[in-house]
């Protein structure tokens, strides 16, 4: 699914969460709290029963009153990758169908939760991933997970794309609830869902559901090339990959201006969304290389540090 060389170059980055949370382990990211690293943090007024030995004596021999230096606690972050692997993801234009194992849209977004993984557990991080059909990774921590992670993903891809053959729709899973169900036993930490957004119940209720259970909800934005300015014309018969449901339409250059604003329209109400709960948005165009969403866009996005 990547190569070796691109995992090498994955090595020293690490996931960039908005805001630091209090993690279960000790681990390798500055904590809230104040611990036992050797990176200084603040002093405090001494008071008995504190250990004599973390008085600053230089700081009392010149103020003549003891101080306690405190040092920043470190510990791990637990990073939530929520997959959407709904009937939409794998949709691809028919004439690209023929021979291709697997839709571009979907390779790409199951590609970047591998990424993402990766990145969290060679930092040292704990992962979850799992997917809108239900099938959960972890919680697994190290890089050696990173083997078995890459494996869970291609079997979720080989059962997409099998049950996808034998019922279009049976896959489908309504956004809100099963971000709704994710949030009910999650961890506090970091939380990335990689999905097209695309469910005519909406996202709000589940993405609200996340950021009460203290979870920073970024989102990866995943859309096609032919989605995001299509360019067919003429009169077309669509289908909808969801529900199977038909509109016949007539695509000018007037109805496709319009799909372009509303399209824009629609993707800013989500980033505002995500930005007010104090998340990341970013749109990914999934025919773009996967080294230019990920060491060009993620890292200039401060999504990867």
């Amino acid at each position: 699914m990547l190569s070796e060389a691109f995992l090498q170059s994955l090595r020293t980055l690490r996931l960039n969460p908005p805001r630091r949370r209090v993690g279960s382990l000790t681990g390798e990211r500055r904590s809230v709290k104040r611990g036992r690293s050797v990176e200084f943090a603040d002093y405090r007024n001494y008071t008995p029963g504190d250990d004599p030995r973390r008085v600053d004596w230089n700081i009392y021999a010149r103020l003549e009153r003891p101080y306690i230096k405190l040092f920043e606690d470190e510990e791990d972050l637990t990073t939530h990758i929520l997959l959407d692997d709904s009937p939409s993801m794998f949709w691809q234009p028919d004439e690209e169908a023929d021979g291709q194992p697997l839709a571009q849209k979907w390779l790409c977004a199951a590609q970047l939760a591998v990424v993402l993984g990766y990145v969290a557990l060679a930092s040292g991080d704990k992962i979850v991933l799992e997917t809108s059909s239900s099938q959960r990774f972890g919680p697994k921590r190290g890089v050696a997970a990173a083997a078995a992670l890459i494996a869970f993903v291609e079997r979720v891809s080989a059962t997409a794309k099998r049950d996808l053959r034998a019922a279009p729709t049976g896959r489908r899973s309504p956004l809100n609830a099963w971000l709704k169900r994710y949030a009910l036993d999650a961890r506090p930490g970091l939380c990335i869902v990689i999905s097209d957004m695309l469910d005519e119940d909406g996202y709000a209720e589940g993405f609200n559901a996340l950021g009460n259970r203290r979870l920073d909800v970024n989102l990866l934005h995943t859309l096609s090339a032919d989605e995001l300015d299509p360019q067919f014309a003429g009169d077309l018969r669509l289908k909808d990959v969801e529900t199977a449901n038909l509109q016949d339409m007539s695509l000018d250059d007037a109805v496709l201006g319009q799909y372009r604003r509303r399209l824009t329209a629609w993707s800013e109400e989500i980033a505002a969304h995500v930005r007010r709960r104090g998340g990341r948005y970013h749109l990914t165009d999934t025919s773009l290389p996967l080294e230019r969403i990920v060491l060009k866009d993620l890292r200039r996005a401060e999504w990867l540090v």
